[in-house]
């Protein structure tokens, strides 16, 4: 109860930090798809966010959908001026599932408008796919803003509302706090019984997040 009243107070872009760092720590950018100019979806599994799993012999289900309403400007972005071959519309390979899931870095943001002014900066190609050109001044003053390096890969789009669906159906903002405290509880008891003769079903978002020795 204490948990869900601190939650309560927090801001809205405080729990989209939230959000992000669940996403950003060990998560990966799986997919996207759009249907402009209503929606974008951005699809990340390996998530820090805590959905009861589907049965007791697989693990929790944390792959998440961002879907920005209303998208102002939609970019895909890339460390390098020229690309091979095989990287070429890296960003229709994704979508068409013919490429890898890409890593994400902490440099991933909601909010950090600083942070975005330097993504933006970094990309040495940037491919707008609607609207303008997160270059533009006015690409920090939308209402809601993403930005994120995956590697050698990245992204900027931003919109008038932001909407957040797991497995099981659309997670409201304000429960992010609660399903990242679950993770984590449950993250702390899939590695005290990884050892056991009973461990929790391999999971890989924990396996990659390591308890400190």
């Amino acid at each position: 109860m204490e948990e869900k009243q601190n939650s309560e107070t927090l801001t809205e872009n405080h729990i989209l930090e939230i959000l992000g760092d669940a996403i950003c720590d060990v998560g990966y950018w799986s997919w996207w798809t759009t249907d402009l100019p209503a929606v974008i979806n951005i699809e990340f599994g390996g998530t820090q966010l805590y959905f009861p799993p589907a049965s007791v012999s697989e693990p929790p289900n944390s792959q998440i959908v961002i879907q920005l309403k209303n998208p102002k400007p939609i970019s895909f972005l890339t460390m390098k001026e020229s690309l091979d071959e095989s990287e070429e519309k890296w960003f229709d390979k994704l979508h068409d599932d013919k490429i890898q899931h890409l890593s994400c870095s902490r440099y991933f943001t909601f909010t950090d408008d600083k942070l975005i002014a330097e993504i933006i900066n970094d990309a040495k190609t940037i491919t707008t796919i609607h609207g303008y050109s997160p270059k533009y001044e006015n690409f920090l003053s939308e209402k809601y803003k993403l930005s994120f390096w995956a590697g050698n890969y990245g992204f900027a789009a931003a919109s008038e509302k932001i909407r957040i669906f797991a497995k099981s159906g659309e997670i409201a903002i304000k429960q992010i706090p609660a399903v990242n405290s679950e993770w984590w509880i449950y993250w702390r008891k899939y590695w005290d019984l990884r050892n056991t003769k009973n461990p929790l079903p391999k999971d890989y978002a924990c396996e990659v997040t390591i308890p400190a020795r």
